[in-house]
Formats: structure tokens, sequence, C-alpha cells
């Protein structure tokens, strides 16, 4: 598979599960938390303000899947923004907070943010 036709698909998929995690977890949460043994948040308005922008980074990542060269600053806040969350979702499983299979979730930012700066390289 050519480069650019790779690159555009890992953006779209990117963009998905920004997508997909946000929506289900905006929607679900109430069950979703419990299921995990989790507490739902006391001030849910900071948790679906998060989930908020996680979806504007998903559009973002649809940007750069449509437009690879001019959307590069884009690509870069994801790295940040990937890096810190598969940070906290670390910090936060270890330190009890979370139900360690979201940690699950952090990992799969980090392949993205890796495979991110590989575009970057390119």
């Amino acid at each position: 598979m050519p480069k650019e036709s790779y690159y555009r698909k890992l953006f779209f998929i990117s963009a998905i599960w920004n997508w997909g995690v946000t929506l289900t977890f905006a929607v679900g949460y109430r069950v979703v938390f419990p299921l995990f043994g989790m507490e739902l948040p006391v001030y849910p308005v900071f948790f679906l303000m998060f989930l908020g922008l996680c979806f504007v980074f998903g559009i973002g990542y649809y940007w750069v899947s449509t437009d690879l060269t001019h959307n590069r600053g884009i690509v870069k806040m994801g790295i940040i923004g990937k890096l810190l969350v598969f940070a906290g979702l670390l910090w936060a499983g270890i330190s009890g907070q979370i139900n360690f299979i979201f940690v699950g979730a952090g990992i799969v930012d980090l392949v993205f943010a890796t495979l991110f700066i590989g575009f970057l390289k390119n």
C-alpha cells in the first residue's frame, strides 16, 4: 500500500477511534463506570468537556486524512494529546483510580502517537 494511502487510512481510523470512544462514554458512562466498579464523576461537566475535546481532536484527525500536507500542526497536537492520555490512564490505573482495563485505551493512543511520529518523520 502506498504511504499516502496508508497515512490517510491511519488518520481516518484514528478519527473513528476518537469519535467512537467519546460517544460511547458521553452516552453510556453512567452504565460503563459501575460495570467496572468505578464511581460516577462527582462533577460530570469536566468529564464531558474532556470528551468533547477528544471528539474535536477526532475532527482534526479526519482533516489530516483528507489533506496530509497542510495539517501537520494537528498531527503534532495529536501526538501530545495521545501521549498525555496514555500517561494519565496509566497513572490512574496504577494508582487504583480506574479499572486497569481502561489502560488498554491508553495503549491504543500510545500506538497512534507512535505511528503519528512516523508520519512526521516521512
